[in-house]
């Protein structure tokens, strides 16, 4: 489906609307936080004034740090950030870990949250028989099923995709079908701006809010706080539209767990159709404003038993955000009239338990499970060792793998990062590409028989410390559509070579080099 003239009228209408509220809410944060520092370092440099007995203390506890770090159960990545800012600045940085660092400071929270999940997660099924059909017709991929359904998300049949290969596709849908909304519409953004996309979209919610729809709209407070604010929301509850805030970025400054966002994207309209992917509701998402030239991104759009999975995804961070889960969530399921093998498994993946982590999992058995090729665009490529061998081991099996990033950034520091990671991929003859015309933001992992399509960046924020969700299907026909676009977005982007790297400027490398220390934090 193309973009609907509406859509592309847009192009001349958009615009980028920044609020001083959001600017204001984010120097109050970051004063504070500096206040913090501020107060780690003095109080450090009056220790240090002590001499031996701080040296000794300090080295004591530093003993009792390391031990404890060394056989944490946790990312990597955060062990050794924080064991360079100890190393680096030990009496701050002792101070800044017994604050920040310890386990205790996110236990409270993380329990809470994962009694919270559980309360949905129970309800949504576990689809037995689907997931048996699934096996019998997909062997090579039952392993991945059995994972996925065993953290509570069970495969689907009887849907139906529809793969969009732009944020102005799939919007042009979105539209369509929010006009058509009957019971109730579920919106689920990291970042909402005013703009051009929603002015087309408000009076559509409000519309069906008056004629008693059911509207309940979960966003981000980090992505959304410069660009929407009080009198936006309030027009919205006014209205009768149920809003929700996730974790506000002045909640839990003491234990710096602003860095937990819900990056997720969902829509979900009567329970019959849903959708999922890179795109914000914002008008640079649709190219109605340029910000980083041509503004690629993705998304799917599901018919069919999936949806309901998508609508438990959103019911579980609605009731995390809100802190009253509903009761019954079955009330939101709605029965599919198709009738096919078309499966599907919506999934999402958080930071509150290291022992759950389907979305990396998933993404390392679609590695694994590769023969003959492996595409990967993402906005960001910042992992560690093993996805990086895993990505090494899957080319020297003779799979072609592939990868698009940017040519034109958003975050400078992560470009970089990203760059530093093309090195032991290109020497391996990995193929990397910039995409040229733009800032690619899709989201997509496809092999010759399985995809995966959705919010998960190839990076560690990504994978680890933020809210995301997914869809893995393995439908031939949006495994080519997705595979196809894959192929036109190469005609448009330029091989980075090994040759090009090793070339790169000195003052380029150091500043990589550097960056590195500190890629889980960016």
């Amino acid at each position: 489906m193309r973009p609907s003239m509406d859509i592309i009228h847009m192009r001349d209408e958009g615009f980028v609307k920044k609020y001083l509220s959001g600017f204001i809410r984010a120097w109050t944060v970051a004063a504070i936080l500096l206040l913090q520092f501020a107060f780690i370092f003095v109080l450090a440099f009056f220790l240090s004034r002590y001499g031996l007995y701080v040296y000794v203390g300090i080295e004591l506890v530093l003993i009792v740090i390391v031990c404890s770090l060394v056989n944490k159960r946790t990312y990597e990545s955060f062990k050794i950030g924080w064991l360079i800012i100890i190393s680096v600045i030990p009496i701050a940085g002792v101070l800044m870990y017994l604050i920040w660092g310890r386990a205790s400071a996110f236990r409270k929270i993380r329990k809470k949250h994962t009694k919270l999940f559980g309360a949905v997660k129970g309800q949504i099924g576990t689809e037995t028989e689907t997931l048996a059909s699934f096996a019998e017709d997909n062997p090579e991929y039952a392993g991945i099923a059995k994972l996925l359904t065993s953290e509570g998300y069970p495969v689907f049949k009887n849907n139906s995709l529809t793969y969009h290969p732009s944020g102005e596709d799939a919007f042009a849908e979105v539209l369509t079908d929010l006009e058509k909304a009957k019971e109730f519409i579920f919106l689920s953004f990291f970042i909402v701006a005013e703009g051009a996309l929603w002015e087309r979209m408000k009076p559509i919610l409000l519309n069906k809010a008056r004629t008693g729809v059911k509207i309940r709209f979960l966003y981000d407070d980090f992505g959304s706080m410069f660009r929407t604010d009080k009198r936006f929301w309030k027009e919205l509850t006014d209205a009768g539209i149920e809003v929700a805030s996730f974790n506000p970025v002045h909640k839990y400054l003491d234990k710096l767990y602003k860095n937990f966002r819900s990056h997720q994207k969902i829509i979900v309209i009567d329970g019959t159709v849903g959708y999922t992917g890179g795109f914000n509701l914002a008008d640079e998402y649709v190219n109605a404003v340029s910000r980083f030239g041509y503004w690629k991104d993705n998304g799917l759009r599901i018919e069919g038993d999936a949806v309901w999975g998508l609508s438990a995804l959103f019911l579980e961070m609605w009731g995390l955000t809100t802190g009253k889960p509903d009761e019954d969530i079955s009330v939101f399921r709605r029965n599919s009239e198709l009738k096919n093998d078309v499966y599907c498994i919506p999934f999402a993946d958080g930071p509150d338990d290291i022992d759950s982590t389907p979305v990396p999992s998933t993404i390392r058995y679609l590695i694994h499970s590769a023969k003959e090729y492996l595409y990967i665009t993402t906005p960001y490529l910042v992992v560690g060792d093993e996805f990086v061998n895993a990505l090494i081991d899957a080319k020297k099996r003779g799979v072609d793998v592939r990868i698009v990033t940017p040519a034109i950034p958003d975050k400078k520091f992560v470009f970089a990062l990203t760059r530093l990671s093309y090195g032991r991929l290109l020497t391996a003859g990995i193929r990397v590409y910039e995409y040229t015309p733009g800032f690619i933001h899709a989201k997509s992992y496809t092999s010759e028989s399985f995809g995966l399509l959705g919010t998960v960046n190839f990076d560690y924020r990504s994978l680890y410390l933020h809210y995301e969700c997914e869809v893995a299907f393995w439908n031939r026909e949006t495994v080519d559509n997705v595979t196809k676009d894959f192929r036109d977005i190469l005609l448009d982007s330029h091989e980075f070579t090994l040759e090009e790297w090793n070339n790169r400027p000195l003052s380029e490398k150091t500043k990589q080099k550097f960056l590195s220390l500190f890629a889980s934090l960016l």
